[in-house]
């Protein structure tokens, strides 16, 4: 099992303490200029000149200075696992308190028989998972113009099949909309509990991809790609907080060509620390406004891409932005100018 952690700080041991025992190895990767020192045998740092050294001209695929940048761990990862091995991507300021989590994850990469998410629409949160948190909560990226008409999903009937990426979800600070925590309901459940440990998402339906806790094959990880972030699009905002957003409706999206499950539950983390939202609400905005766009985009793009391994369905995702970018608003084309070229040479060092 391999373990990949984003950091400007440093790394807990204690809080991953039962991944250490299971014998995992671990990717940090070092956002800062530097800084991150680690004496342990199981843990690997890669600061921004290991980057620009292994890749070269295509360290433009890899974002910096915002948690994204673990797109250089699950690179480091494709390089250097087993052809089904399981990866966990983890952030630093996420507390491990089950023993057994490393078992817990190959549980849940299996072909166990769960229930199946059932709900209206094609937008299902996650959040309905939970039995004790208020309603009208949503994860961050969870579009707003599906919230109006919003009922709660339901678990019903078996799905049988291997499960080969599952996100994890969490205990304590949930991850919303900065915006949210203005005049939105509670978000910090310490006592948080799943009504049950699994469910698939169905075929079809999207969820907000939250990368603070995920476990995937390595086969997945081309597609796990998460877009580059803080990218100024008008004078003064940017586009951010979306990677992992974005990169989980594509994720789930080439799941579906491929016919492949996505689940989600546990293991759960607990989720100690809490961002400026002031900051927050800054950095979101501009994609609370083109989100949907941007999923209408994606929409098109799954009637033409073609089922085939991960690197490959990347790749024609990047022609089919391509093929958008005249029609896009003026947002997205100042976001695409930077993410295209960006995720060709994903494609090309993951080739």
């Amino acid at each position: 099992m391999i373990v990949v952690i984003p950091s400007t700080r440093a790394v807990s041991l204690e809080y991953l303490e039962p991944l250490i025992e299971s014998g995992a190895r671990f990717i940090v990767v070092d956002d800062s200029d530097g800084s991150i020192k680690i004496d342990h045998p199981q843990f690997s740092v890669y600061t921004w000149k290991d980057q620009d050294r292994l890749l070269g001209d295509h360290v433009r695929a890899i974002p910096r200075r915002n948690g994204a940048c673990r797109d250089f761990g699950f690179y480091i990862a494709w390089k250097e696992s087993d052809a089904h091995e399981a990866i966990v991507a983890l952030d630093d300021d996420c507390q491990l308190e089950h023993a057994d989590f490393a078992l817990q994850v190959e549980d849940i990469l299996s072909d166990k028989p769960r229930p199946v998410a059932t709900g209206v629409g094609r937008h299902f949160n996650v959040l309905d998972c939970y039995s004790n948190t208020a309603a009208n909560i949503y994860p961050r990226g969870f579009p707003y113009s599906a919230r109006a008409d919003y009922t709660p999903w339901t678990f019903e009937g078996q799905s049988e099949g291997e499960v080969t990426f599952n996100l994890g979800l969490w205990q304590e600070i949930f991850d919303v909309n900065a915006i949210d925590k203005l005049r939105g309901p509670q978000y910090n459940y310490p006592d948080a509990e799943l009504t049950l440990p699994s469910v698939v998402v169905p075929d079809g339906a999207l969820i907000s991809v939250c990368s603070m806790n995920m476990h995937f094959r390595r086969e997945v990880i081309p597609a796990v790609y998460q877009l580059l972030m803080h990218i100024e699009v008008m004078p003064g905002w940017v586009i951010d907080r979306y990677g992992d957003i974005w990169g989980g409706f594509i994720l789930k999206t080439l799941m579906d060509i491929k016919g492949e499950k996505m689940a989600a539950g546990g293991p759960t983390i607990r989720h100690l620390k809490e961002g400026s939202y002031e900051r927050n609400i800054w950095q979101e905005h501009t994609c609370h406004l083109v989100n949907d766009e941007f999923l209408a985009i994606l929409e098109r793009s799954r009637e033409i891409i073609q089922s085939a391994d991960y690197v490959g369905m990347m790749s024609q995702l990047t022609d089919c932005f391509q093929s958008e970018y005249e029609t896009s608003s003026t947002i997205l084309k100042r976001y695409f100018d930077h993410q295209i070229p960006a995720l060709r040479s994903w494609v090309e060092i993951l080739s």
